[in-house]
């Protein structure tokens, strides 16, 4: 496995910049009519956007009265007020329980399973649900809640970026096409086309 797919996934797994298991992982429900998204934990800090009652957000870090948080819908991240929201969940980081040994991708590349095992328990849970190869070099890979509620969509970019190298890798540089994410509109996709390969997802145009 080259080095850059290994540092490409380590960004996108969340292992580079803020530590993330400084992350709490809850689950807040957002129970102000209006609620602020502060680029910092203070009144005076600039405002990002403004996030809607019901609206869920997954904590990251505390400081003070102020929640640094990630809003689960468009992946944007920032501070609120804490007694603006609920929780609804607990993480069950730190609970004892260990991510499994194998990955899902020891067949194709035990590099490649071995390196994305050690990050799960590092983080506490599983990256992949499923790992499924289909014909003419398909590859879709379904990662776990946890891993979806942690992630910003910038992480998961990187992630189906490093997926295709390996499985690149693994196919010794034929045409590929690898889904990251269950059948549906939030997947994401890279697939070899004739002017090289281009990318499909939210709010994506195909990459030419």
């Amino acid at each position: 496995m080259s080095r850059s797919t290994i540092m490409v996934l380590v960004a996108a797994l969340g292992l580079a910049g803020t530590p993330a298991l400084a992350a709490s992982g809850d689950i807040h429900a957002v129970t102000g009519e209006k609620v602020n998204l502060r680029a910092g934990p203070s009144d005076d800090a600039a405002v990002r956007s403004t996030i809607m009652r019901g609206e869920d957000v997954v904590e990251l870090r505390r400081e003070g009265n102020w929640m640094g948080v990630r809003v689960l819908r468009t992946g944007e991240e920032g501070w609120l007020f804490s007694d603006l929201v609920k929780r609804q969940s607990a993480s069950t980081l730190g609970s004892g329980e260990s991510a499994p040994a194998q990955a899902g991708f020891g067949k194709l590349s035990p590099g490649f399973d071995g390196l994305v095992a050690g990050i799960g328990e590092q983080l506490g849970y599983r990256f992949a649900d499923k790992v499924e190869q289909g014909a003419n070099g398909t590859l879709r890979v379904v990662p776990t809640q946890e891993w979806l509620y942690n992630t910003s969509r910038d992480a998961k970019m990187f992630a189906a970026l490093a997926l295709y190298q390996m499985w690149k890798n693994y196919n010794n540089g034929k045409p590929v096409t690898v889904t990251l994410g269950a059948q549906g509109p939030a997947a994401i996709t890279i697939a070899d086309a004739a002017k090289g390969p281009e990318l499909t997802g939210p709010a994506f145009n195909p990459a030419r």
